[in-house]
């Protein structure tokens, strides 16, 4: 086995990901093909780990994950769950709390690697030659694409887990205040209908100044403008499309115009400090593990799709090492953690629910965490938003990628996108041919 490990280390770089599909609803029936496709993964497990029995094994396995204390709160009750249904198996958890993907790497470079690993799409390129290739029937899952974010080469190397949309949080009594209707729960915003909202509700009269909603993220903006990263499955670089120009010209438009916070104003500020102060009156980056800051807010809020349709989805799955010892047991745990209504309901059905479930059953459970708050725009999101779009070669991609924080007005640059993003996809075009 560490024969077979030190093999995939040394070939291991950083994988090509393949781009998850964009699938708005649950897909229908699985295939006979698909049910005898999952049994015998099942037995090959059990064959290869010395289990017989129909029970798959006992034993004893390391889960290790990271996450605020708030995440590691659900995801000890879910494991906590998996005891109780399972007390055949023991399960030994690792929180890393910092440096995740550091402490992982050296884990595997060790052989001290734990048996399941918490992983998200974006990561996983990077360590996909050391996870098993699972197999899952698509219907068990809230939409296709979740399943789809998690393939390497076709190959699922880790099975969706929880889905952590990003939503609009708003802040009613500020648009109440403001003269601005509350827009629809169920239908996103147009982008003018957006604009026209963060013009009405900024002003530069009040002390501090108010902005409509923070510089909104380019990793969410370009969605809603049509755009994406990549093209052409992926080999190439989209960011010199007009969409994505657009996007950028937005950011840059409205800090102008005072709508949002510029570069210099927002330098070292927390933008969900100010939405809770009222200083923003929509925060358009809300994710799900925002939720229990909410308790205590002193006005009233509510949560809103993305609007015009964007926004982007992470999408984290559990993967289970192939250097491990009992991976019947491992694969015991990750079905049951991924699947399983009760374990499902405990990461995704309390006020310490950091994600939406992917188990279709457990979402009751998440939209009534807050009953009379609009839940199901992330539940709306999970279905409809693309995920992470994932490459190989990530760190030299990301670093020609902070050119467009250097030199446009996205950032702290003065060009404008038109001039240097055709540049930096050409680049990118080259990192992606070697």
């Amino acid at each position: 086995m560490k024969k077979k490990l030190l093999a995939a280390l040394l070939t291991l770089s950083m994988l090509a990901a393949t781009l998850g599909g964009c699938g708005s609803t649950p897909q229908e029936g699985s295939t006979t093909a698909d049910t005898k496709a999952a049994a015998e993964s099942t037995e090959a497990v059990n064959k290869e780990s010395g289990s017989t029995d129909g029970n798959l094994s006992e034993g004893k396995i390391v889960f290790a994950y990271w996450g605020a204390e708030s995440e590691n709160n659900a995801i000890q009750a879910a494991v906590n769950d998996f005891r109780t249904a399972h007390p055949e198996i023991e399960v030994e958890t690792q929180w890393i709390e910092a440096d995740y993907l550091t402490k992982l790497q050296t884990q595997i470079a060790g052989e001290t690697t734990a048996d399941v690993y918490l992983i998200s799409a974006g990561d996983l390129p990077g360590f996909a030659a050391n996870f098993e290739t699972q197999t899952v029937d698509v219907t068990k899952y809230l939409s296709e694409n979740v399943v789809e974010a998690l393939k390497i080469d076709g190959e699922l190397k880790a099975r969706p887990f929880i889905v952590k949309p990003k939503v609009m949080a708003i802040n009613k009594d500020l648009f109440k205040e403001c003269g601005v209707e509350i827009p629809a729960k169920d239908t996103p915003m147009t982008i003018d209908a957006f604009k026209e909202a963060i013009v009405a509700l900024s002003s530069q009269e009040t002390d501090p100044q108010r902005f409509g909603c923070e510089s909104p993220w380019m990793g969410n903006l370009i969605y809603a403008f049509g755009g994406s990263y990549y093209k052409n499955n992926g080999t190439e670089s989209n960011l010199d499309s007009k969409e994505d120009i657009a996007a950028a010209n937005f950011v840059i438009d409205s800090r102008a115009a005072g709508y949002v916070p510029d570069s210099i104003q927002a330098q070292g500020q927390s933008m969900m400090d100010w939405f809770l102060s009222g200083r923003i009156a929509i925060y358009t980056d809300f994710g799900p593990w925002y939720i229990p800051q909410m308790e205590e807010v002193s006005f009233d809020w509510d949560l809103l799709p993305y609007f015009n349709n964007g926004g982007c989805k992470e999408v984290d799955g559990l993967a289970i090492v192939g250097a491990s010892e009992n991976k019947a047991a491992a694969q015991v745990f990750v079905e049951y953690m991924c699947e399983n209504e009760s374990a499902q309901k405990a990461i995704g059905g309390d006020s310490s629910a950091y994600g939406v479930p992917v188990n279709v059953d457990a979402l009751p459970a998440f939209e009534s965490i807050y009953p009379e708050k609009n839940m199901n725009a992330y539940v709306y999101a999970a279905y409809n938003q693309t995920p992470q779009e994932t490459q190989k070669r990530t760190n030299e991609i990301s670093s020609v990628m902070g050119r467009v924080d250097d030199e446009t007005g996205v950032g702290t640059g003065t060009e404008k996108p038109e001039d240097v993003f055709p540049d930096i996809a050409a680049e990118i075009n080259e990192i992606l041919r070697q």
